[in-house]
This record gives C-alpha cells, sequence and structure tokens, in this order.
C-alpha cells in the first residue's frame, strides 16, 4: 500500500539525453535523481556521474569530451566531487579563476556566477564522479557571451 508521501521518492533515475551547454550529453545519458518532473515540489535537481572504475578507455573519452562550457544560472548550484582521494581532477572556472580539485571535494556556485568545469585527469583503477546539485527544481542555463 502506496502512502501519502510516497511521491516524494523516486526510485528511478530519469534518464535525459541532452543539457544545455554540456558535451558529453550527446554521446551518453544523464541519470537525473531529483527534479520537478519527477516530484513536482522538488527544489532541486540533481543527477549523478558516478565511474565504478577507471579504465584507460573511461578516462580517455572523459577527458576529451566531458565538460560544461561557460554558463550561469538563476539559482545557485553545487558540484559534489564523489569517489576516492585523487580519482578524478576537475578543472573548474569560476568567475575569471579556474581552479584544479581532486575527489572528494565540493564547490558552491552562487546564483549568476559564469561558471565551467570538465575532468582533467583520472587514476585509472579508482572509484569517482560528479553530482551537481541544483537549487531550483529544473535545470536551466544562460550561455556566458
Amino acid at each position: 500500500m502506496a502512502g501519502t508521501n510516497e511521491h516524494l521518492i523516486v526510485r528511478r533515475p530519469m534518464n535525459v539525453s541532452e543539457l544545455p551547454h554540456h558535451d558529453l550529453s550527446q554521446a551518453v545519458p544523464y541519470p537525473v535523481l531529483m527534479c520537478k518532473n519527477l516530484v513536482p515540489e522538488a527544489n532541486a535537481w540533481v543527477l549523478y556521474l558516478f565511474i565504478k572504475e577507471i579504465t584507460q578507455q573511461l578516462k580517455d573519452i572523459a577527458i576529451a569530451m566531458d565538460r560544461a562550457v561557460p554558463h550561469y544560472h538563476d539559482f545557485d548550484e553545487m558540484y559534489l566531487m564523489i569517489g576516492e582521494e585523487k580519482a578524478i581532477t576537475f578543472e573548474v572556472m569560476l568567475g575569471g579563476e579556474t581552479y584544479r580539485v581532486e575527489t572528494p571535494a565540493s564547490v558552491y556556485i552562487p546564483k549568476g556566477m559564469h561558471h565551467a568545469i570538465r575532468p582533467v585527469d583520472a587514476t585509472v583503477g579508482l572509484s569517482g564522479g560528479l553530482i551537481p546539485v541544483c537549487l531550483n527544481g529544473e535545470y536551466v542555463t544562460h550561455p556566458v557571451s
């Protein structure tokens, strides 16, 4: 029997084949865990990318293709870099500054801040990934001109 709050539970992610301003979305679907389409009351949008075991092939594909080009949102966002120590190294652009950030770590991005992210290194054999959390129920981006 379903309870009155069953609709707040997402049991299967919704695969999204495209994300604006993200290159890898053309190659693999993004599994969205939370959004207004899944839970109408949600004020968060969350997806995950996790590699159980980084192979040389996955490392090469991610470094060559996976990137979010500069954009901004009308809401705050967080990058949660998960996994083993130094499994993945990301290059994160915040405003006009660029930082190298290794797993595990997190980055807070205030609304309106121009930002971008891309993996620049990974350690074969380790596990790691990225969980972007947008504090809005929908993923809406604006390009940086």
